[in-house]
């Protein structure tokens, strides 16, 4: 939709109609081309309110109605919150029933009036694995210091889900929302999407689709890890929600540049989009060109990009086999105990789990000139700083051997080498120049045990490509390159 000077009452409708109909462009620079629509109610009202915004040197040639790229996204979470109000309640009258002296199932299903099998006598399971109340020989409950802590500090323990969660991505900038930012629009004047939202994409977005997700749950939930590994997106769509573009052309020849203000549909300006289009318009003067002939080239074009993406993937990754959940606690240790040269681990916790593997560690690392790499931190909150007891052990190694082990908090890395990134939720495992490894699996805080409960965690092994594999990780997170001195 175009809405231009020519529009204003006084003007000769005769003429203008004359130079349309000639072809004539009043402006022959920057292409913007577009289908026209008999409603200007509203450009109309946008060209009344806003022509004289930029002073008298530019002139408001141009509005365009725009359907700009959101990418609607749904994926499948493990999430983490605030129980209800009567779980907590539940969870209370048991400890201060337990404080009285009813601290027998059998007393306190008497006491409650229930039967010993009945749900709130459940929930006594719940406080055991959390730590609050313990068990004796004689089946006699008791409260912990930690339970005591529990009520006196008005504690609650997080109830674990599994959900959809729906959002919507940005198209050009990745910004990311918990709400459609404006209505849609069937307008054929659309911007093509520059994000493609995969499950790469979730991985390096991460932080800011957790933080989203406690938003929209107004700060009882977050995001513990995705439900599904590479399957966690069950559903995506491309939509286009309704801005205007009103473009502002100089009056005189002085070189000054085209100036853009976006709208919504509520007259309201958006402000970041203004910047990020205009910085794209200033690069691409037929951003705004919607013939199909641009189309044509611009679909040429992604068909090119999207062939070679492909191959370059094939190249990089190359005989590969996928890993199940249990395999991946084996192929930690079995690449600790076996590997000659460095083993690279990255997660986004340290938890007690690490224990398991610390004498593997210390066997690799009294193998001569061997190096063993340990990044972690999905960001620098302290509910995900590492385990105390097993982050002390992890430093006795690195003390042992300061010029072989090399411990990387990457919230901390990246605040100097990325202002944009705080931490990482890749998880990945690399031995020699053998295999890596890369999945869902938390390498250093799950303790993959067949007989507790566990969630599924999927991984994939690659044998090919390796050493290039080593070069990449270093290369995007900006570690010192010199420390791959090894073969």
């Amino acid at each position: 939709m175009k809405y231009s000077m020519n529009n204003q009452k006084g003007n000769n409708q005769k003429q203008h109609k004359v130079q349309y109909n000639k072809g004539q462009k009043h402006f022959k620079n920057p292409k913007i081309a577009h289908s026209k629509s008999k409603n200007l109610s509203k450009t109309a009202v946008l060209f009344d309110n806003h022509k004289d915004d930029l002073g008298s040197e530019y002139s408001l040639n141009d509005i365009l109605e725009i359907g700009y790229p959101i990418v609607e996204t749904t994926i499948e979470v493990i999430s983490s919150g605030k129980p209800s109000d009567i779980l907590q309640e539940v969870h209370i009258l048991l400890i201060e029933l337990i404080n009285t002296g009813v601290d027998s199932k059998g007393a306190l299903a008497q006491f409650l009036g229930v039967s010993e099998n009945d749900f709130i006598l459940d929930e006594l399971y719940t406080l055991l694995e959390n730590g609050i109340i313990a068990i004796s020989d004689e089946e006699k409950y008791r409260v912990t210091t930690k339970g005591d802590i529990f009520i006196e500090e008005k504690k609650f323990i997080p109830v674990t889900t599994q959900e959809d969660f729906k959002f919507y991505v940005d198209g050009l900038t990745k910004d990311i929302y918990y709400e459609m930012p404006s209505e849609t629009t069937n307008t054929p004047n659309r911007l093509a999407p520059s994000v493609k939202v995969d499950f790469d994409f979730i991985q390096e977005q991460w932080l800011k689709i957790n933080k989203c997700y406690t938003r929209a749950n107004a700060g009882d939930k977050e995001i513990v890890d995705l439900a599904n590994y590479k399957r966690s997106i069950t559903a995506r769509r491309d939509l286009f929600v309704k801005y205007y573009v009103l473009i502002y052309y100089p009056k005189d020849k002085s070189g000054k540049k085209i100036q853009l203000k976006v709208y919504n549909s509520e007259s309201k300006l958006l402000k970041s989009h203004t910047e990020s289009l205009s910085s794209l318009y200033s690069s691409n003067k037929y951003l705004f060109d919607f013939t199909n002939e641009l189309e044509g080239v611009e679909e040429y074009k992604k068909l090119f990009i999207d062939a070679a993406v492909q191959i370059t993937d094939e190249k990089l990754t190359g005989k590969y086999q996928d890993i199940s959940t249990f395999e991946h606690k084996e192929l930690i240790k079995e690449a600790l105990f076996t590997a000659d040269t460095a083993v690279y681990i990255e997660s986004p916790w340290i938890r007690k789990a690490t224990m398991d593997y610390l004498p593997a560690m210390e066997f690799f690392l009294k193998k001569k000139d061997t190096k063993l790499f340990i990044a972690y931190g999905i960001d620098s909150s302290f509910k995900n700083a590492p385990h105390k007891e097993t982050f002390e052990k992890i430093q006795e190694l690195k003390s042992k051997y300061p010029s072989r082990v090399f411990i990387f908090h990457l919230p901390t890395h990246f605040k100097n080498k990325f202002p944009n990134r705080d931490g990482s939720h890749r998880k990945i495992l690399i031995k020699d120049f053998e295999y890596y490894i890369k999945g869902s699996y938390n390498w250093l805080s799950y303790s993959g045990n067949e007989n507790e409960n566990y969630a599924v965690e999927e991984g994939t092994q690659f044998f090919d490509n390796v050493e290039q594999f080593w070069k990449k990780v270093f290369h995007d997170y900006q570690f010192e390159l010199s420390l791959l001195n090894f073969s």
